[in-house]
């Protein structure tokens, strides 16, 4: 029993609340029949007194003045206007508020369209082309409240004004004496009228406002069923291919039939601009003939001047305007190729779901908005021109005079002004249309980017991270002049340097850089295994082509990235500044590499000594040479160092060195025998050279030895040690002069002393040798000396 109840209860709910509502608009319908009847029944009161008063202005009372009187009768008047404007105000108002009523209770039972989706795209762009009508309406409704209560606000001063007016006439009329109570009675009832008058004003401007205000109610109320029904249609009919292929075919023919009627706006402007060079010519002709004539002939002539002139005149504004013609109808052009251009667009976004798609898409409308809004202007302020020449000749048409000149020509330059104004008509009502596309699909656009979902916006913060790291790639650096001479003149054209061809530049060149040294590398090890003692000359090949190769990999990537080659005239003075300030060094060390290579004072392998520094050249670069010391030490040399300074070249000529190995034996040893052995020590050696053969010498004699001297020739040093074949030879040779009993001889030294008293030698036993006095026999004290013999 009980859920039944629940069920009535939910049924009958509804029904409740209609009712309710039903009994609230037949209230506030009956609120204004009531005021109707109210207004009705004082203009009928006021009608009367202004009916009963003479139609002549007569019958003014005695005590009245004459323009007491007359303003007596302008204020009935004006308080029947005022009562008819009410009456009118509070009309609409029923109607507007029956209007409001009706389209809230279809808002609250809309929910769809009555056919389901998808809609035609013109179905939809009609739609918005309402909700923005609305818009329109809505804005001027709310200027037009503004407007009424400023009114109000006035008429309610003057009310007041008025009413503290009669309170005064009223006790003027109080306190009077029975001479003027006449007079002051009728200015109270003068008083009286006026203040009837303001307070109809008041009331009407009241009712006035408080229709506005409904009719923004209703205006609301359609602009909101408007947006869901939009909304509805947008979502479920996006543009098909069929519906962009069908516009694009209308435009295309559309686009066809003005380019017809440029070209033959052209053949029409060149046939006026014919006319007038030849009128022209035919003015010029009867200038000159009229300056020879007679007075009596003159007069005759200055008339034919004078139509001469008039039909210049007129082929020049005739000329004129067909010049402006086609200018509006190549500017009618481009606003069809715009039309097209967002009907692409359109598909294309509505086709795509990506969030960054719509915002790109959404500047390209704010910029072709910002740019429609130009022409419109434009349009607009030539219309305007256009229409007042054309109003202007209208009316001198109309009183036209003799001194005006030939009618006829009058009439053609009327004709040229009117096809001038439609023209400026059509082309602004084209740009409309183009507003109100763009408007459509703008709105359209912004209704989707506020309902996208989470995941849209995060792709869209990547993407937009991408198209940041695009900016900066595009960002551009400077520009560069790339002059071409055709047929004699100079062309000059503006490449830009941007981030992203640097970046490629620096790419193309890593890339080469590193493919030339690994050419170079492998190219320089087989050619010198298969040349050998021909490094030097395979180096410098190398090296010219390592430099050959690195100016054409940075020519290759110049052209690659549309970088003139004129961009080392825009770095030339700051590449010379550079090379006399800071790398002055390093291109006199890298000529001096290709000097070194090209006349090969010194070579790969060779034996050099530099200011003490000895080693073997191991490696020629183009800043310094690498050169490895016999201590295992590897040195690094300057270029400019081998052609500044004094080098030894321990290789130059041949791989041959001579070595000495100098030995001193003790006085009275055989010396021939010493040298002989010194002979064969080397001829034993197998890495000593025969030719030449080994030759020895007796140097001189020392203080305590016979100073020997043995050179011989070793070769091909880039292998052989020679410090080590000379430590072989020596050591050979202390074993030859050991068999032989030679006595390789010591530094010995002879003291003699020369005294005049005999010197005491005294024997002193070991047992009282203490280690002070070896001490102070070791340091030199004045001990007594002792000399022990063997």
């Amino acid at each position: 029993m009980s859920s039944r109840f629940v069920v009535l209860l939910i049924i009958l709910m509804p029904m409740t609340v209609l009712a309710d509502d039903t009994e609230v608009k037949e209230k506030a319908l009956d609120s204004i029949d009531e005021r109707i009847t109210a207004v009705q029944s004082r203009r009928v009161q006021v009608q009367n007194r202004l009916s009963a008063l003479p139609g002549d202005g007569s019958g003014a009372p005695p005590e009245a003045e004459a323009d007491e009187w007359a303003e007596y009768r302008r204020v009935l008047n004006l308080i029947v206007n005022s009562y008819d404007s009410h009456l009118d105000a509070l009309n609409k108002l029923k109607t507007v508020r029956v209007a409001r009523q009706d389209i809230e209770a279809k808002s609250k039972a809309w929910l769809n369209f009555a056919e389901p989706g998808p809609y035609t795209i013109d179905f939809v762009d009609d739609l918005w082309n309402q909700l923005r009508a609305k818009e329109r309406e809505l804005e001027t409704v709310r200027i037009e409240q503004a407007l009424y209560d400023n009114l109000l606000e006035s008429r309610r001063d003057s009310f007041k004004n008025s009413e503290q007016a009669l309170r005064k006439a009223q006790e003027q009329l109080d306190k009077a004496e029975s001479a003027s109570v006449n007079r002051l009675q009728w200015k109270q009832d003068l008083v009286e009228m006026q203040n009837v008058h303001e307070q109809a004003r008041v009331a009407l401007l009241d009712t006035e406002n408080e229709l506005r205000n409904e009719i923004v109610r209703l205006r609301d109320t359609e602009k909101e069923l408007l947006q869901r029904q939009v909304r509805v249609a947008s979502s479920a009919s996006p543009l098909t291919e069929q519906d962009r292929d069908a516009k694009l075919a209308a435009l295309t023919q559309r686009q066809q039939e003005v380019g017809k009627e440029i070209q033959k706006a052209i053949e029409i402007g060149r046939i006026l601009d014919e006319q007038w060079r030849q009128t022209r010519d035919r003015l010029q002709e009867a200038q000159t003939f009229s300056s020879s004539l007679l007075p009596e002939a003159a007069e005759q002539q200055q008339k034919k001047l004078e139509l001469l002139q008039n039909e210049l005149k007129t082929q020049m504004i005739e000329s004129e305007v067909s010049s402006s013609i086609i200018k509006l109808l190549r500017l009618l052009d481009r606003i069809l190729l715009a039309h097209r251009h967002i009907w692409e667009l359109r598909y294309q976004v509505e086709n795509n779901p990506d969030l960054k798609t719509l915002e790109d898409a959404l500047a390209q409308i704010e910029h072709g908005y910002d740019q429609i809004k130009l022409w419109r202007k434009f349009l607009l302020s030539g219309l305007d021109a256009a229409r007042r020449r054309l109003d202007n000749q209208e009316k001198k048409l109309i009183d036209w005079k003799p001194e005006f000149g030939d009618r006829e020509l009058g009439e053609r330059e009327r004709l040229a002004f009117w096809r001038h104004d439609g023209m400026y008509r059509r082309l602004v009502a084209e740009a409309d249309n183009l507003e109100s596309t763009l408007l459509s699909f703008k709105q359209s656009m912004e209704m989707r980017y506020k309902n996208a979902t989470v995941s849209d916006r995060v792709t869209k913060v990547y993407k937009n991270a991408g198209d940041v790291a695009v900016l900066i790639w595009d960002f551009e650096l400077f520009t560069v002049e790339d002059k071409i001479v055709v047929e004699g003149r100079e062309i000059i054209n503006r490449r830009s340097v941007t981030v992203g061809k640097i970046v490629r530049i620096l790419f193309i060149l890593a890339f080469g850089l590193w493919l030339i040294g690994k050419i170079s590398d492998r190219g320089l090890q087989s050619l010198s295994n298969r040349l050998p003692g021909h490094e030097s000359a395979i180096l410098l090949g190398f090296r010219l082509f390592t430099l050959i190769a690195v100016i054409a990999i940075l020519v290759f990537a110049l052209v690659r990235v549309h970088i003139p080659l004129t961009v080392f005239t825009f770095f030339g003075g700051a590449l010379a500044i550079g090379v006399g300030f800071g790398a002055q060094n390093i291109i006199s060390n890298f000529i001096s590499g290709l000097i070194l290579l090209v006349e090969q004072p010194v070579k790969l392998g060779d034996i050099v000594d530099v200011e003490g520094i000895s080693g073997k050249i191991t490696h020629i670069g183009g800043r310094c040479c690498q050169v490895h010391r016999f201590d295992g030490i590897d040195m690094l040399i300057p270029n400019s160092s081998f052609l500044d300074k004094s080098v030894t070249n321990w290789t130059l000529s041949d791989q041959s060195i001579r070595c000495t190995v100098t030995v001193g034996v003790a006085y009275g040893s055989p010396v021939r025998d010493a040298l002989q052995l010194l002979e064969q020590a080397a001829v034993e050696h197998g890495l000593v050279l025969n030719a030449p053969a080994p030759e020895v010498y007796l140097e001189g004699f020392g203080d305590n030895t016979l100073n020997l001297t043995l050179d011989f020739w070793v070769g091909n040093l880039k292998q052989i040690n020679r410090r080590r074949i000379m430590s072989d030879i020596r050591h050979r040779i202390v074993n030859l002069f050991g068999e032989r009993g030679i006595e390789i001889a010591f530094p010995q030294r002879d003291v003699h002393v020369d005294s005049k008293n005999p010197i005491k030698v005294e024997f002193v036993s070991a047992e009282i040798e203490t280690p002070l006095n070896l001490k102070g026999l070791s340091t030199g004290r004045n001990e007594p000396e002792s000399i022990g013999s063997a």
